[in-house]
C-alpha cells in the first residue's frame, strides 16, 4: 500500500512540474549555425520561483528587497524575468532610498542593467513619484531613463512629458520633450 501511495505522489509531482513548463516560461532564440528564419531553439529557465521574496546584501547591509509573483532565471543568457514586481532599494547605510512597482521586469546582472515594464511607479526617499510604462536603469552610469510618457509628482506639483533621464534621487532630472504642468523648482528641469 505504501508503494502505491509513493507512486501516486510521484506522478502528481511530475504532473505539477510538467504543468509549470509553459510557453510563457520559454525564450525562443534562433538556432546556432542555422538560418534564423527556419530554425528556432527553445531555452527554458534554469530556475523558477513563485511568490518570491529575495533580499540582496552587500556584506551585512541590505541593498535590495524584491518581491515578485513569479521569477524565471536564465543563467547562460544572464537574464532574470519577473512578473508582479515590488522592489525596495537601500543605500550603503541600509536606509531605504526608493520603492519600485511594475507589472514585469528584466535584469541583466553581469552588465548591471534593468528594465521595468507596465504600470511602473517609483517613489524616492523624498516622496518624488514617477509614473511611466517603461523604465530603464543602467548601473554602469547609475542613470534611470525612458523614452515613454512620464508623470512626476513632487511637493504638490505635477509635471508631465515624454522621455526622462535622471540619477537617484530625482534631482536635476531631464524631460526630453514637451514638458508641461506646474513645478516649483523649474531650474532643476532640463529639456533637450
Amino acid at each position: 500500500m505504501k508503494a502505491v501511495k509513493v507512486i501516486i505522489i510521484a506522478f502528481a509531482l511530475g504532473g505539477f512540474i510538467l504543468a509549470g513548463c509553459s510557453e510563457r516560461n520559454e525564450i525562443k532564440a534562433p538556432g546556432i549555425g542555422q538560418d534564423d528564419s527556419t530554425a528556432v531553439s527553445v531555452v527554458r529557465p534554469d530556475q523558477q520561483i513563485n511568490d518570491a521574496h529575495i533580499e540582496l546584501f552587500n556584506g551585512s547591509v541590505r541593498t535590495t528587497d524584491i518581491k515578485a509573483d513569479h521569477i524565471d532565471k536564465y543563467t547562460k543568457q544572464d537574464s532574470t524575468l519577473a512578473w508582479g514586481l515590488d522592489v525596495h532599494f537601500y543605500n550603503s547605510e541600509g536606509k531605504k532610498t526608493s520603492h519600485l512597482v511594475a507589472d514585469s521586469g528584466l535584469i541583466r546582472e553581469s552588465i548591471k542593467w534593468m528594465v521595468a515594464n507596465g504600470n511602473v511607479v517609483v517613489v524616492d526617499e523624498y516622496g518624488t513619484r514617477l509614473e511611466t510604462e517603461q523604465l530603464f536603469w543602467n548601473g554602469s552610469n547609475d542613470r534611470v531613463t525612458t523614452d515613454k510618457f512620464v508623470t512626476i509628482y513632487q511637493d504638490g506639483d505635477t509635471l508631465m512629458g515624454t522621455g526622462f533621464e535622471s540619477g537617484f534621487p530625482f534631482k536635476g532630472f531631464k524631460i526630453k520633450k514637451g514638458y508641461r504642468g506646474t513645478y516649483q523648482n523649474v531650474d532643476e528641469i532640463k529639456e533637450e
